[in-house]
């Protein structure tokens, strides 16, 4: 982690001497001196990350040493920011006389300082030392036989895996189906569906976070009845992060050929590939490797692994679900899931109450009622409900169960024990530049569902985000996607993907690895939260264990209805605060959020980088100050409320990257954002009345813009925006005629190449003239629209070729159709996502390989709409169908049935007849379908 933390300061350091070498006259030279000291801090760093793999086992000097170092590699930031922002907010026509005040020579003593105290480290490095080579290879050794799996150890336990190991052993067996064709002289021409329905997977893998149970699962399957009688050797061997090559290769061939053990001992290393090779050409082989990590282990193993025989098998297990799809591209990914509370419960009787034989329970109904908080907990982790029961089989009394019940609720209970030490692997496993982005983790509410965009921008805007190895075009947007995705994939974190795009759209940690990212998070003292309970609460931050804090998280309760932030000294150094209310979304309905009160102390924080303030009300609250939080790169307003007339000072801050105005507010003045020369994202919100336009020029690095209203901007302005890649606009016709929507279309034809990605929103037009049907067919040929949703009369849709091959959501509004779109729409090759609402059409055909890559398909207030059919092949992924007043369809299209990929069906305010014919439909409300052929269905 501090390795993390040096490595963005060098690179923020090294941005600095690019950027603001105006600001930095002077004391430049110096600035990269400390630069290319905190570099060589690096190497020693990479060294302890390894030294430092398990918190309790490393030496106490090398974690303070380190610790120290990621001290002053903050402090070292800290003076020069301080500098640059100093000389910065004069002006540069007084830089010269800011100068000769004695500045340079006052911050170039304060780096000396810094310099000096480094130098002082990297002499003392016999104090580096990791204990010797013994001690870490003791270390080495004792961290492998805790993560070392042994074949012949089988849970008695078996529980919630009952269908997951059916699934795994039929995989596992399907090569030998092809197999007894082929031995059968049999024609697999003459039985095609019989060839597509088996599989040719030469790996399978098991996947899931630590303490899923994958070694469990893999065990039953190695000795599971079906799989001995169809494999004719076995190996097991644990892989893990310490590994020999040699010893692995040695245990695998002596377990698939037990009779040539001594000849084995002798061979050389390149004898043991070949034979290896030769047994598993010859034979009928399963070799499991258990708990691999890396590509690295694969690339090592591979020459003794025949991948082009079919007969022999791999089975995987493994944290990184992306390593499977990276041996080899035939290959089965089972990913396991978490116990529901019946299963959990289940094991932990069986643990805690040595119920195997299902006897009666020992425990009252108080016990138990204090085993099932407990369970609850653990969050369906099969590990941990284990290492739970296994501590409560030793105390038998209510009393000690009520204590120990205590200390889960608490958290207290992990800390010290397995479940902490085996999850805490896939952490110290992370590359250094993803340990910061897990731990930021720790600043939201426990199950909170967090918004990955703004994940991302938090990211950005701390500088956490590595550009080593970027691309030349990448984006840092970019990088953060391959960050939180390869956190995903390395079972992190969990993830939910947008149907239409397949990126991320929202991320949670599971409650137990929350746990180990706040430990982690207290151990390198990257955050502090606090949480606020009482109706009017300041912030206490004597609770908090460090005098200096950098990051902070307040969680609010629903009873905060006003937060005060006392000026301390310790707040001086804070680079975020993100609150969390209970009001995330606006709604007429919902109580006004909490007010804030940190107007006068903005100036106390120079340092501060991130500022969210999402859900507060603003109507006792002067925004002015803000514009003092000269280091600003993340400030959000999302859903506050009482908000008028943002303060021009807010449209000073030079650094700022991400601004969030997506929430009502009003101005009477005219916002001008061209100082705002390095913003990147810019939310602005839809529904908030503006007397005066947005300036948007000058803004030449913004990548993002969202909420662009041609009433309240001009298009002239996006034709300065030459890094924008997405656009998200909305244009209304009582906004102004036609002429507005031309500018915006020319724009996106001429003079939008970098973009890469269009939502337009456009209500109350009329496509129905000449004129408009030529301006109508323009907008839709655009290249880079992505997403459409038009409200207004279109009484025929033009050509599919016409339509931009990249529209991916389209969504019709009373668009008055005389002929049933389906035969055009149904080509456009990438549309995802198509809503159709209130067009007067009476009937639709959906023909065979028709809407190839159609996931959702909904139909609202289709009044005419009578009759629907669905040709076999037709929307061959879809996944979602949804009907709502459409009150003279009759019946469900007879051929939905065929639609194998479909997994959620609604109907809801159906017409008599529809119910009549569809009596498996209760009339009103909404019901859930479950076809002969639907493979499940999604409720919720």
């Amino acid at each position: 982690m501090e390795r993390a933390v040096v490595s963005s300061v060098v690179g923020r350091l090294g941005d600095m001497l690019i950027q603001e070498a105006n600001f930095l006259a002077g004391v430049r030279d110096q600035v990269e001196q400390l630069r290319l000291e905190l570099k060589r801090m690096q190497c020693f760093l990479e060294d302890t990350d390894h030294a430092i793999h398990d918190d309790d086992d490393a030496d106490a000097r090398v974690m303070n040493r380190a610790a120290e170092m990621r001290e002053l590699a903050y402090e070292a930031e800290a003076i020069v920011e301080t500098s640059v922002n100093k000389v910065a907010s004069k002006g540069k026509g007084v830089i010269q006389r800011v100068l000769n005040l004695g500045s340079v020579h006052k911050v170039g003593c304060q780096i000396q300082t810094i310099k000096d105290k480094i130098t002082d480290h990297t002499r003392s490095l016999q104090t580096y030392s990791t204990g010797g080579p013994d001690q870490v290879t003791s270390l080495a050794h004792e961290r492998k036989l805790e993560r070392r799996s042994y074949r012949h150890v089988l849970d008695e336990d078996f529980v919630g895996f009952g269908q997951d190991l059916k699934t795994v052993v039929n995989r596992l067996r399907e090569v030998n189906k092809r197999e007894s064709y082929q031995q059968a002289g049999n024609s697999l021409s003459h039985n095609a569906v019989s060839v597509n329905y088996i599989s040719d997977y030469r790996i399978v893998s098991i996947c899931g976070m630590g303490g899923l149970g994958k070694t469990t699962l893999a065990r039953r399957v190695y000795h599971h009845r079906d799989v001995r009688s169809h494999f004719d050797c076995f190996a097991w061997a644990c892989i893990s992060q310490q590994y020999q090559t040699r010893n692995i290769l040695q245990g695998i061939l002596c377990q698939l050929v037990p009779d040539k053990k001594e000849e084995v001992s002798k061979m050389t290393n390149e004898e043991l590939y070949e034979n290896l090779y030769q047994v598993q050409q010859n034979k009928k082989c399963l070799v499991v490797l258990d708990d691999i990590w890396s590509m690295d282990a694969w690339h090592i193993l591979k020459p003794a692994f025949p991948i082009a025989k079919k007969g022999s098998k791999i089975l995987l297990t493994t944290r990184n679900q992306k390593l499977a799809s990276q041996i080899h591209p035939c290959h089965f990914l089972h990913e396991l899931r978490c116990l529901n509370e019946e299963e959990s419960w289940d094991l932990f009787e069986k643990k805690a109450l040595l119920r195997r034989d299902g006897t009666g329970s020992r425990v009252d109904t108080y016990m138990e009622a204090l085993g099932r908080q407990m369970v609850k907990q653990c969050g369906g982790l099969p590990l941990a409900i284990v290492v739970l029961g296994g501590l409560l089989a030793t105390k038998s009394t209510s009393k000690e169960w009520d204590v120990v019940c205590k200390n889960v609720k608490s958290h207290r209970w992990i800390e010290d024990d397995v479940v902490s030490k085996v999850l805490a692997l896939s952490y110290h496993d992370l590359p250094y530049q993803l340990k910061p982005c897990f731990l930021y983790f720790s600043y939201f509410p426990e199950d909170y569902e967090i918004r990955a965009e703004k994940l991302y921008y938090l990211w950005m805007a701390e500088g956490i985000l590595s550009t080593k190895g970027r691309e030349e075009e990448e984006i840092m947007m970019e990088v953060a996607e391959c960050y939180l995705a390869e956190l995903a994939q390395r079972c992190m974190v969990q993830v939910q993907v947008k149907e239409v795009t397949g990126r991320i759209k929202y991320c949670r940690i599971h409650d137990i690895l929350r746990d180990l990212c706040i430990s982690k998070a207290k151990i390198h003292n990257f955050l502090s939260t606090i949480y606020l309970q009482r109706e009017t609460d300041q912030v206490d931050f004597c609770s908090t264990s460090t005098t200096k804090i950098r990051r902070l998280a307040i969680h609010l309760s629903r009873d905060v209805e006003s937060v005060v932030l006392p000026v301390l000294e310790s707040t001086q150094q804070l680079r975020s605060i993100v609150f969390f209310t209970q009001n995330p979304t606006i709604d007429e309905n919902a109580r006004v959020g909490p007010s804030l009160q940190l107007n006068s102390h903005f100036k106390n924080l120079k340092m501060l980088r991130t500022l969210d303030l999402e859900g507060f009300d603003f109507r006792s609250m002067s925004l002015k100050a803000i514009g003092e939080l000269l280091s600003l790169r993340y400030l959000s307003f999302r859903n506050c409320t009482s908000i008028r007339n943002l303060p021009q000072s807010i449209f000073k801050l030079r650094y700022l990257e991400t601004l969030d105005l997506r929430t009502y507010f009003i101005s009477d003045e005219v916002i001008v954002l061209k100082k705002m020369e390095r913003l990147r994202h810019l939310y602005l919100a839809y529904y908030s009345d503006f007397r005066y336009q947005f300036k948007l020029d000058g803004l030449s690095n913004l990548e993002t813009l969202d909420g662009f209203r041609m009433k309240n901007c001009d298009v002239n302005d996006l034709c300065k925006l030459t890094n924008l890649r997405q656009l998200k606009a909305s244009f209304q016709e009582s906004e102004g005629n036609n002429q507005y929507l031309e500018a915006f279309i020319n724009y996106l034809s001429i003079s939008a190449s970098q973009l890469r990605q269009t939502s337009l929103s456009i209500f109350g037009c009329n496509f129905s003239s000449e004129e408009g049907l030529i301006l109508f067919r323009r907008l839709l040929g655009c290249h880079h629209l992505y997403r459409l949703d038009i409200l207004g009369r279109i009484p025929k849709l033009p050509e599919y070729q016409c339509f931009s091959p990249g529209l991916a959501r389209l969504k019709l509004s009373g668009c008055e159709l005389k002929e049933d779109p389906m035969p055009t729409l149904e080509r456009l090759p990438n549309l995802r996502r198509l809503r159709m609402v209130n067009c007067s059409i009476d009937k639709m055909v959906f023909s065979a390989k028709g809407f190839p890559q159609l996931k959702r398909l909904e139909f609202f207030l289709m009044s005419d709409l009578k009759e629907m059919t669905v040709e076999k092949g037709a929307m061959p992924n879809l996944s979602i169908l949804a009907f709502a007043s459409c009150r003279e369809l009759e019946m469900v299209p007879e051929g939905v049935r065929f639609v194998t990929s479909l997994q959620k069906f609604s109907a809801i305010d159906m017409g008599s007849k529809f119910y009549h014919r569809n009596p498996k439909l209760s009339k009103g409300g909404v019901d859930f379908y479950k076809l002969r052929h639907v493979p499940r269905v999604l409720i919720g």
